[in-house]
């Protein structure tokens, strides 16, 4: 395949647009000092009185509609003369020597004289490469850059922990490269010519960024060492007045990148805004990338933890037309992606290597897919395999034109599309939503040969397993964060052994900057926030500058039913909301360093104590529990009735709790998802493994921790997983303690809060819990019930320990979905809709959606790679909180009554008010009946009258298909009770006796 170049722009040089403008002069010093920062000490000042003294010329070269400055001394020029004299090009200005006639006493007038010397060697139809070089002018086309020239470069020096490290560094060589600054990264090639401009390496400016420089700190006047996250380049100037521009310009360009130091959550991305867009599970997530990579232009980044090129985007999709090149074919994500690149699209992507021996995502089938399609699209697997890893690229991302984002939950594969009707079957003969091998059920038989990807995985009456999801749009600023993530990421793969001579990506504000604004404009003002900042995770006080102009509305159209003079106050309170959103950030984090010392100090004094007294807690609670689940199933279904007319009885009341007249109240909110102008901050967990940084950042956690902390009213949280530090050891992650502390503070202060939990009932690993394979499904279990509700550190036993009823503030339920299977031979079956969404959503507010799952792998930081992003909508909408009128977020509030309407298959005017003691009513009792009518049918489990393993059999046996005609009726959305006691009285956690017990705990938690 050819070596695609990716983002750079390489150029012929046109010697005739070259335009040289003369603007000031100065000196040294006066350059220096207009930096306002101590540069030079003054010894060194002393020292080299004379050069600090030294007049500079400034002048501005324009050269293909964009424009930069250059510095240079007289001194600079008459070696340019001198360079090229030995021109052949030049012979003829040989004896035209403007240098040797300058009047260096009358600045103004040598800046004439210089300009004239400039304008007259730009006028040449051909122009040496010394020239070139002195106007800063390369074969690569970068529209912002502060500075182009040749610098020596001490080879090795990157982050390593070899005890050779010092002696390697002292026998490095010196090599001579062409180093460019721009304002978000460092890079370094051969050469400017055309044949030597290939990216060697880009160094991100981050909060890990720092230089030495001068005799004092690095042992010679000339040398400068500069620190970056993935490693330490030791340089050398020809020259002082080389070395001092180089100084300055690095200054200039870390004094406007907002990456230098972290923001708010601990986070690299700086607090943005853009117009979002949520999707609930798959079906219009997947047409739209599809949609986005058909229009894209440039660029497409695509990461993925599996990728299937094989894929459909769009459905459904006609298997009669299989054997036919018809246009459906096109949706094809390898058929797609070919076509982008067949339009000069460059298209790249990163996967997770897994291996096959341990999963079936086969990112070697992928790679030579992908890249068999064409040159212009390259993929790369990290990390390598000479030993295998137990951690993950676990981040899924599209990336088109670094304009538009695409991110959530949802890869690009096999087992992902849906839609929220979450059928089990096919219903069409020709037209099916989950063509071969994509109709599967990995709780059934997973997937093993993806590359035999018309193969069927599932026997006639199996159903498929439903999947929920959740994911965003992106559109501005934050986008410029996503590609910068990816571009780390990649370059980080590039430098591996086997790819480290090769073609490396340049940030996108390098390229394009759009929506970027340095930090010393003026347009920006200052607010007080919480950042963190040096090398330790102490919380300070800063100012961090956010664009006002961009927090107005982006003249989105909002179709909503309201009178004119509501219209009118959305649009005027949007700029006020945002900047008391801004306004609050300096609270988000005053909590964190509690949690950091208090519970981890807890924690490790807990795990001291796995003990007798929490087993003998344990029984008692499973004896009692015993009893009051033990009832005859005609007590059941009377019990159910009676509910069911509870249910119509409630509907015609009025709600407890808000005394309002909710018809009148409630206003018509538009539903659709048009784009919303949000405020916006993209947060990750990335460490040394997985990107190249030294220091690890988890602002995925940080993020949780402090939204937690400032909830007023609820919390809605739907996850693959909740496995959290409650658990006990090894589990660190501190999002359960979070939850117990916020759900105490309201029941001391005696206010109303609402956790509301989706999780799946069941990990979606292959194989029966009285299966001998059922050994990772079981330890998922065994972490997850000790987070919640068991161990005696729990979330439920501790806030009962307080004397708190833990169903007044926190709820668990899971989803899952009935149908008759298709003819001949229809049967009713159920399966569980699986939950992989990450999602957190706090007061109608802010919204948390990403890759990460609740347990410490996503968490914290060193492991799994995440990306999640922060969402707080800036048009407002005004609902019910409590019973009381309430300015809601659109986004998050769409989003969260959306899910509600779903689930619990109530109308709009029922889930507004999350806290309506009526709703709450209802929708517990709906789930009940749900799960009760899938015990009486379907006998399925997981259940609370299976307490072990050995229940099962006889609990399966007791199933009644022959009354699901009469009882599917009683089930309403898909909501169901998440089942407390499930195995109660088994011990699932690894046994030695078992393959999985030699593979380190943490790997499952």
């Amino acid at each position: 395949m050819t070596e695609s170049q990716p983002q750079q722009r390489f150029r012929d040089i046109q010697f005739n647009k070259i335009e040289i403008k003369a603007i000031s002069h100065t000196t040294v010093k006066e350059l220096i000092g207009s930096l306002n920062n101590k540069v030079f000490d003054q010894q060194f000042e002393t020292k080299y009185a004379n050069h600090m003294n030294e007049r500079v010329f400034v002048f501005k070269v324009i050269y293909d509609g964009q424009g930069w400055e250059i510095r240079r001394t007289v001194g600079q020029f008459i070696q340019l003369e001198q360079d090229m004299a030995n021109n052949i090009f030049y012979y003829i200005f040989q004896k035209k020597k403007i240098t040797g006639s300058l009047e260096t006493d009358d600045p103004k007038k040598t800046l004439v004289l210089l300009h004239k010397f400039l304008q007259m060697i730009t006028c040449n139809e051909i122009i040496p490469q010394c020239a070139l070089t002195f106007l800063e002018i390369s074969c690569i086309n970068l529209p912002f850059k502060m500075k182009e020239c040749f610098m020596e470069k001490k080879s090795g020096s990157r982050t390593t922990t070899s005890c050779c490290e010092s002696l390697e560094t002292k026998l490095a060589k010196w090599q001579k490269r062409y180093f460019i600054i721009t304002q978000q990264s460092l890079l370094y090639l051969k050469g400017p010519e055309k044949d030597k401009c290939q990216i060697r390496e880009c160094l991100s400016f981050d909060s890990d960024f720092s230089f030495q420089y001068g005799k004092k700190e690095t042992g010679d006047d000339n040398k400068i060492i500069i620190q970056f996250s993935q490693r330490k380049l030791i340089l050398r100037a020809g020259n002082l007045t080389i070395f001092i521009d180089f100084i300055y310009s690095l200054f200039r360009s870390i004094k406007d990148s907002p990456y230098t130091k972290l923001h708010r959550f601990g986070s690299f991305s700086p607090i943005r805004t853009s117009e979002c867009k949520w999707y609930i599970d798959g079906d219009k997530y997947f047409e739209d990338v599809c949609d986005a990579i058909l229009k894209a232009k440039e660029t497409i980044y695509i990461t993925d933890w599996w990728l299937s090129p094989e894929v459909y985007l769009k459905r459904p999709v006609d298997v009669r037309k299989y054997a036919q090149s018809s246009e459906f074919l096109y949706t094809r994500l390898d058929n797609v992606l070919k076509l982008a690149a067949d339009k000069g699209v460059q298209v790249l992507v990163l996967l997770y290597n897994a291996l096959l021996q341990f999963l079936y995502n086969d990112p070697k089938h992928a790679k030579m897919q992908l890249e068999s399609m064409s040159p212009n699209i390259r993929v790369l697997k990290h990390p390598p395999q000479k030993i295998p890893k137990i951690f993950s690229h676990h981040e899924k991302m599209v990336v088109i034109d670094q304009k538009i984002g695409f991110m959530g939950g949802l890869d690009l594969c096999f087992g992902r599309w849906d839609t929220q009707k979450h059928p089990l079957f096919e219903v069409h003969p020709f037209e099916q939503l989950w063509p071969q091998i994509d109709f599967s059920n990995s709780r059934v038989r997973d997937f093993f040969d993806v590359r035999n990807y018309e193969a069927t995985l599932l026997k006639e009456n199996e159903p498929r397993m439903p999947w929920h999801d959740i994911a965003i749009q992106i559109k501005g600023d934050t986008v410029i964060d996503l590609s910068r993530h990816f571009v780390q990421y990649w370059n980080h793969v590039m430098m591996t052994k086997q790819n480290k001579k090769k073609q490396q990506l340049i940030h996108a504000n390098d390229l394009k900057m759009e929506g970027f604004v340095p930090n010393n404009t003026s347009s920006f003002v200052d607010y007080s926030n919480v950042v963190y900042t040096g090398r330790k995770e102490s919380l300070i006080q800063m100012k961090q500058p956010i664009l006002l102009d961009e927090i107005k509305t982006q003249e989105v159209q909002i179709e909503m039913n309201h009178t004119i003079q509501q219209q009118e106050h959305i649009e005027t309170q949007q700029q006020s909301n945002a900047q008391q959103f801004i306004q609050q950030q300096h609270k988000d984090f005053q909590n964190y360093q509690k949690y950091e010392k208090k519970f981890i100090q807890k924690q490790e004094d807990d795990n001291d104590d796995e003990d007798e007294d929490q087993n003998y807690y344990v029984l008692q609670t499973q004896q009692q529990n015993q009893n009051k689940q033990k009832s005859k199933m005609k007590m059941e279904k009377s019990k159910m009735k009676i509910e069911k007319s509870e249910l119509k009885n409630q509907g015609n009341t009025e709600g407890i709790q808000a005394r309002i007249n909710l018809e009148f109240f409630i206003p018509h909110i538009d539903m659709n998802q048009n784009q919303q102008s949000c405020i916006t901050q993209l947060t990750r967990s990335s460490c040394k493994w997985s990107t190249g940084i030294r220091q690890t950042e988890k602002s995925i956690q940080n993020a949780y921790l402090s939204l937690i902390e400032d909830a007023k009213h609820f919390i809605y949280i739907e996850n693959q997983f909740f496995i959290s530090n409650t658990a006990g050891y090894p589990v660190k992650n501190l999002v359960a303690q979070a939850l117990i502390s916020k759900i105490k503070e309201a029941h001391e202060k005696q206010q109303r809060f609402k956790v509301i939990v989706f999780v799946p009932l069941l990990p979606g690993f292959e194989g029966e819990i009285d299966q001998s394979n059922s050994a990772v499904l079981k330890v998922q279990l065994h972490f997850e019930y000790q987070t919640i509700s068991r161990g005696g550190k729990s979330i439920i036993e501790q806030l009962k320990q307080e004397g708190i009823k833990p169903e007044n503030y926190i709820q668990f339920f899971g989803l899952r979905q009935h149908e008759l299977s298709p003819q001949p031979n229809s049967i009713p079956v159920t399966e569980i809709i699986y939950i992989h969404s990450k999602l957190m959503i706090v007061d109608d507010q802010v919204a948390l959606i990403g890759s990460a799952n609740i347990n410490d792998r996503s968490l914290q930081g060193n492991r799994d790679s995440e990306l999640a992003i922060i969402v707080q909508d800036q048009v407002t909408v005004d609902t019910i909180m409590d019973g009381q009128p309430y300015v809601a977020s659109k986004f998050a509030h769409t989003l969260r009554t959306s899910l509600y309407m779903e689930h619990f298959d109530m109308p709009y005017e029922k889930v507004i008010d999350p806290l309506n003691l009526q709703f709450e009513k209802e929708s517990t009792a709906q789930a009940n009946i749900n799960t009760r009518m899938y015990k009486q049918v379907f006998a399925c489990y997981p259940h609370d009258d299976i307490k072990k393993v050995s229940d099962y059999q006889e609990f399966k046996a007791n199933k009644h298909l022959d009354e699901y005609d009469q009882f599917k009726q009683y089930i309403k959305g898909h909501a169901v009770i998440f089942p407390l006691q499930f195995l109660c009285e088994e011990d699932m956690n690894i046994k030695v006796s078992q393959k999985e017990y030699y593979v380190p705990e943490i790997s499952f938690t």
